[in-house]
């Protein structure tokens, strides 16, 4: 076990580079299970334990792997017919969700775990054709080829869109996904399948199409700059009031993030080879703007906690919350959204993290603190960002990723 050690109070200042998109990454490397024929090669793959283990559960379904981490390309050879269908024993809600398209279309039938995926792509998987049937505690979905159908999602969800999509590239006729997410995750998507010969138009839009075809094959892909990652390191620096250049960032995956910082008081000069952000002494309360990325909503609280005057976000794990609680956040949990009160003055104390998400707020938080922060668990960073904590100490960071004995 390890743990990040992380002295608060050191202001950030440099460049750094953001290594590929382990999420896209993810996302491709489940497409490939739509391609009958060719080779799916990948470049820029992030060196993360959520790559490596989609690659083994890609070799258990008898697909041919290469990973050269040297040259971070990965090559995924197609297969013609896949026979494998069961996804009972995975743990992940998000790598069933997105295989489960794939695999029906692919071989007819699926098999997962009651309540393993959201009842929304369940039903709209019905809406398509499948047939879902209980037992044992398992779902059995069954399906000849999918029917294109009119689809309307009750909530914008980047997940079900990106599973519904995938399910849809193979299926007979046009399908409209309605009150699709927007996020870059989709266009990504959208644009690796229209590669592979899919036809999908509107990714990005509320309204999605896609034309069914009858296969897919391989191409040559690059992986872009993880926004996640990109969107951590703002934040950093935002946090320290520091001054940081982000590398290879696509500008389009991270505009809500650049709105956010700004209407904080933060300056985000988008430059050519990166976008640079300096922080402010005073920061301004503003509640979650439009188009930053969910996902780093708990993150994002971190730097609100900071701001001069209350603010509110969307309700987090409780194990999450009751860390930062630790740390003399002034947290408020209500109805549906949690309420912070700023400027908060963080504690560094010991806290532990349960994956990736809660061991980056807890490391963001840290930056803030006074005095040692000790987060538990530290290794989770791995599973999602390549060598974060390296690069945060290259820009300054007092921190240290240590084995549990030693530290």
């Amino acid at each position: 076990m390890k743990k990040i050690l992380i002295q608060g109070g050191q202001r950030l200042r440099g460049s750094v580079a953001v290594a590929g998109s382990t999420a896209l990454a993810l996302t491709a490397q489940i497409a490939a299970l739509l391609a009958s024929t060719g080779e799916l090669k990948l470049a820029n793959v992030a060196d993360t334990m959520t790559v490596d283990t989609m690659n083994e559960r890609l070799r258990k379904l008898d697909l041919a792997v290469t990973v050269n981490k040297a040259t971070h390309q990965l090559i995924i050879q197609s297969q013609a017919k896949l026979t494998a269908d069961d996804l009972t024993a995975i743990t992940s809600a998000k790598v069933a969700s997105l295989m489960i398209g794939p695999l029906l279309a692919r071989t007819g039938r699926v098999r997962l775990n009651k309540d393993q995926v959201p009842d929304e792509i369940i039903a709209d998987l019905r809406c398509l054709g499948a047939d879902v049937s209980l037992n044992d505690e398992a779902l059995a979905i069954k399906a000849g080829r999918l029917k294109g159908s009119h689809l309307k999602l009750a909530d914008s969800n980047c997940l079900s869109t990106q599973s519904l999509i995938m399910a849809a590239v193979l299926a007979d006729g046009i399908t409209v996904i309605e009150n699709a997410a927007c996020d870059f995750e989709v266009i990504a998507l959208a644009n690796l399948l229209n590669k592979m010969g899919a036809r999908v138009h509107g990714a990005g839009t509320k309204i999605v199409r896609v034309q069914g075809v009858t296969f897919l094959h391989g191409c040559d892909y690059e992986i872009a700059g993880d926004y996640l990652e990109a969107t951590a390191l703002m934040l950093a620096a935002a946090i320290t009031n520091g001054d940081v250049i982000v590398e290879n960032v696509h500008l389009q995956s991270v505009q809500g993030v650049i709105n956010q910082l700004e209407r904080m008081g933060c300056t985000v000069v988008v430059q050519q080879n990166g976008v640079r952000v300096l922080g402010t002494a005073v920061l301004l309360p503003a509640d979650p703007q439009s188009l930053f990325p969910s996902t780093m909503y708990p993150e994002l609280a971190i730097l609100q906690l900071l701001a001069n005057g209350k603010s509110s976000n969307a309700v987090m794990d409780q194990r999450l919350l009751d860390q930062l609680q630790k740390m003399q956040a002034g947290v408020q949990a209500t109805a549906g959204e949690l309420i912070l009160n700023g400027p908060a003055k963080l504690s560094g104390i010991k806290v532990k993290a349960f994956d990736a998400s809660s061991a980056l707020t807890l490391t963001l938080a840290g930056l803030a603190a006074s005095g040692l922060t000790i987060v538990e668990n530290g290794a989770y960073l791995g599973d999602e960002f390549e060598a974060l904590p390296a690069k945060l100490q290259s820009l300054g960071a007092s921190l240290q990723l240590k084995d549990f004995k030693s530290a």
